[in-house]
């Protein structure tokens, strides 16, 4: 018995080694199988191929190709198109991929790569025509339906202040992008291409994200609550965050722009609104009338000009402010009238003059104006007076005459002491008029000078019926109107201007006098010699 079980117990290793052998073996010719045969769960290009030599694999795979088709996800998933293989004539061209992949199955290790799946990818070809007329031909190539893409931007909405605006995507194709990507889709043989993903769709540059945006936001949301608050007497008006938004504008490198032309503009609409030089005065007289005076320059003239220098000042420092505006010219009050009540008030058909001032009369006179028979008539208008000079020579031709008081009022036009003159009012002018100044008593001119000041308003105007039957003597008494040689006036011219200029506006003339519109500069009448020196220059 135990001779038995020892024989036994000594065949066994040699079953166990003949069984393992066996099985060496026949795992050993099951991968041999493998040599031209593709291991299981081997996927070419989305195809199954298991078992397959290259030829069978080659035909598979163009069969699959002929069937495949590319989903093409458009405006973000809102609409779809496909593209199929056979469309394009998508196959595999030869077999040299398939026989790389066979070639590099290991026999000895086909048993662990039979439980898991292989994927492999090879070139596969497309007629490049057919791809690109198949392209042209997509819905989504028909240009009327893109929308371009718009970058986001800062902008001001009232109630809100300045904000970012975000960027619009839009749908515009860039074709050579989507014929690349279709192209590259179809080559893997990919099931879907999305065109937002694939960045088919021009972009925006500026994204709502954008650093340099969220700077400019930044650097600009200080003008939000910026106001500047023009003041023109009791009326006020006041530039705000709404407008200024419209003025300012940054770039991308955070260089802050201003609009000078709209700074121009607005400041132009506050001169047409304020602006009173040159307009008609309404004057309630002394004598219970009241009279329209058209001509002349008095009132308020906006310097437009530096205002826009000083307003673009202002913007860019981004502070709130009131301000007065830079005048070219000033009356005494921006209400109605602009005069004020402080003024010389001259009426030339009654040859008087009367005094304001502070609503109070100063004095009143009556004066010997120009001689409108020798075409030297005053000139009625508003005016301001110039400047004031005490001992005065007006000269001319052939003369040189002394005044004590010297208050011009219009270029060469003033008023002054006429201490050659015995008698004045009535009708002395009509005949023994003056040049075109106010001659007046020197007693009456001392009191004028002492309490007028430069830029007080003098409005001269006609009024029909205040016309006096007799002049007045250097007592006041009534006199008749009686002319000597001894009372005619000197030839007199008047002294020189100083610099100040009477500016005009929009390149105008005042309507008093004769001005050549292309040199803009006073003529004085031909019997009114002009003295050494230059009369003023209007604008």
């Amino acid at each position: 018995m135990r001779k038995e079980k020892k024989k036994a117990s000594s065949k066994s290793p040699l079953i166990l080694g003949i069984a393992l052998g066996a099985i060496i073996i026949l795992y050993l010719l099951i991968g041999s199988t493998y040599r031209n045969v593709f291991f299981p769960g081997t996927i070419v290009n989305g195809i199954n191929v298991s078992g397959l030599n290259c030829a069978q694999a080659q035909e598979t795979v163009n069969a699959g190709a002929s069937t495949y088709t590319l989903t093409l996800i458009e405006d973000d998933g809102e609409n779809t198109e496909t593209i199929s293989g056979s469309d394009i004539g998508l196959h595999v061209e030869n077999g040299d991929n398939l026989q790389l992949i066979l070639s590099g199955q290991n026999m000895i290790t086909w048993g662990l790569e039979a439980f898991r799946e292989k994927e492999y990818s090879i070139s596969v070809s497309y007629d490049e025509e057919k791809l690109r007329s198949v392209i042209d031909s997509l819905s989504c190539m028909d240009k009327s339906k893109w929308i371009s893409p718009e970058n986001a931007f800062v902008i001001y909405e009232n109630d809100i202040g300045y904000q970012i605006v975000p960027e619009v995507p839009g749908n515009e194709i860039s074709e050579d992008r989507l014929l690349e990507a279709v192209a590259d889709a179809v080559c893997r043989m990919e099931d879907t291409l999305s065109f937002r993903a694939a960045g088919i769709y021009r972009a925006p540059e500026i994204s709502a994200e954008d650093d340099a945006l969220k700077e400019q936001l930044a650097l600009v949301q200080s003008y939000s609550d910026m106001t500047v608050t023009y003041k023109f007497g009791d009326q006020t008006e006041v530039l705000d965050g709404d407008t200024l938004s419209r003025w300012i504008s940054v770039s991308r490198s955070g260089r802050r722009t201003i609009d000078r032309e709209a700074v121009t503009e607005y400041i132009k609409e506050l001169a047409k609104k304020y602006n009173t030089a040159y307009s008609s005065k309404t004057l309630k007289t002394s004598y219970g009338e009241t009279v329209t005076i058209k001509n002349g320059y008095y009132g308020w003239m906006l310097d437009k000009e530096t205002e826009v220098d000083k307003l673009m000042e202002i913007i860019g420092r981004g502070e709130s402010t009131d301000r007065e505006p830079v005048y070219l010219m000033e009356a005494a009050s921006h209400g109605d009238p602009d005069y004020g009540d402080t003024y010389v008030e001259i009426n030339l058909t009654a040859q008087h003059l009367f005094f304001y001032k502070d609503g109070e009369l100063v004095i009143e006179s009556d004066f010997v104006s120009g001689n409108p028979s020798r075409g030297n008539a005053t000139p009625d208008g508003a005016y301001s007076l110039t400047y004031k000079e005490r001992n005065a020579t007006l000269k001319g031709q052939n003369y040189r005459t002394p005044v004590s008081y010297w208050m011009p009022f219009n270029g060469n036009v003033g008023m002054h002491d006429s201490s050659w003159r015995s008698t004045f009012g009535g009708s002395i002018y009509k005949t023994n008029g003056s040049h075109g100044c106010i001659n007046l008593p020197p007693a009456v001119a001392a009191t004028i000078y002492e309490n007028i000041e430069q830029g007080i308003p003098v409005l001269c105007y006609h009024l029909s019926g205040t016309e006096q039957p007799h002049a007045t003597n250097l007592s006041g008494e009534e006199v008749p109107v009686s002319i000597t040689p001894a009372e005619q006036e000197p030839a007199t011219a008047l002294p020189p201007l100083p610099d100040a200029q009477i500016p005009v506006p929009d390149g105008t003339a005042s309507p008093d006098v004769q001005i050549p519109p292309q040199e803009g500069t006073i003529s004085p009448d031909p019997q009114m010699p002009v003295p050494d020196g230059s009369v003023p220059q209007f604008n």
